[in-house]
């Protein structure tokens, strides 16, 4: 998986899905029971452990080396650099092959028609697919990338959507901006994907965790999880929807007060103010064909709530 050819990493990665979709076909279908014992699991495992979790570990494994690598990086400014691989070098540069080649096989397997058989794997490679979008080695990003559009559109059903929303929830909060940016990005079709399958606890649980983003400390960020609140205003969970609208309006209510009684502190965190004001943009934003009845006071608030935050 790291051998220095990228056409061989591709070719790699394309026959690691048909052989892996190929042991979950066979072991899907009902074996005769005399051979069953002696057949069970053997496709299954690798060093006596199970393949799934040994690619699991490893992927995490790298996923980490190579964000560290990507952090150095933007701290250094070499007097070299390579267009392909960035600034990586010795096991770095290994620890990028091999990722190159696990999102061949993530591809190839989200193409396949046999993807199905392949769901609990697919969904356990969700996060190194949205954290390294941007990484300082342009071949790799543009695979992640690639596997990032293919994941969008990917059902996830019963366990597999509960991995699925846990890994989101953990994104959304990860240590690097882009990465909850990213998250973001994935969430906008996931909840238009999941919507009607998700309970309300989970849908609860995204609604807060994007919330949250509005104050967050990357003016990007924040910006992001307006947009993807009034998607989610607009076509989710009704009262989920009208619970933001109110909290809101009442944090904006609030800004102006504080505002004219002149008791807006100058220490108070920028971040917070602008997400009061995104809070609003993103309830105005989820009816921009209709008027309903609470749209005029949002609309006044948000102009008035604006202006105090570029006053």
């Amino acid at each position: 998986m790291c051998h220095s050819s990228a056409q061989v990493r591709e070719a790699i990665g394309v026959t690691l899905s048909v052989v892996c979709s190929n042991i979950r076909l066979y072991e899907s279908f009902d074996l005769d029971h005399s051979h069953e014992s002696a057949s069970k699991g053997f496709g299954n495992q690798y060093n006596g452990r199970s393949w799934v979790l040994v690619l699991k570990e490893r992927a995490s494994e790298v996923v980490m080396n190579i964000q560290n690598t990507t952090q150095s990086d933007n701290l250094e400014t070499p007097a070299i650099i390579n267009p392909e691989i960035g600034h990586l070098n010795g096991d770095s540069q290994a620890d990028v092959k091999w990722m190159e080649t696990l999102f061949h096989f993530i591809i190839s397997s989200l193409r396949s028609a046999r993807s199905s058989y392949l769901v609990d794997v697919i969904v356990g490679f969700l996060y190194p697919v949205i954290s390294l979008q941007e990484t300082s080695s342009k071949e790799l990003s543009t695979l992640a990338k690639g596997a990032f559009e293919l994941l969008k559109w990917r059902l996830f059903w019963g366990p597999h959507l509960q991995e699925a929303v846990a890994v989101i929830l953990s994104s959304a909060n990860d240590s690097n901006w882009r990465t909850r940016s990213a998250t973001l990005t994935y969430l906008r079709t996931f909840m238009y994907r999941h919507t009607f399958i998700l309970s309300s606890a989970e849908k609860q649980q995204i609604w807060r965790t994007v919330e949250k983003l509005l104050v967050d400390n990357q003016v990007e960020v924040r910006e992001h999880a307006a947009a993807v609140l009034a998607g989610l205003t607009k076509g989710g969970d009704e009262d989920l929807a009208k619970e933001f609208r109110d909290k809101a309006f009442a944090e904006a209510t609030d800004l102006q007060r504080k505002r004219k009684r002149r008791n807006l502190s100058s220490s108070q965190p920028i971040a917070s103010i602008h997400g009061a004001v995104l809070a609003l943009v993103a309830s105005v934003l989820s009816a921009p064909y209709d008027m309903p009845s609470w749209l005029p006071e949002h609309v006044l608030a948000d102009t008035s709530s604006s202006s105090s935050y570029f006053a």
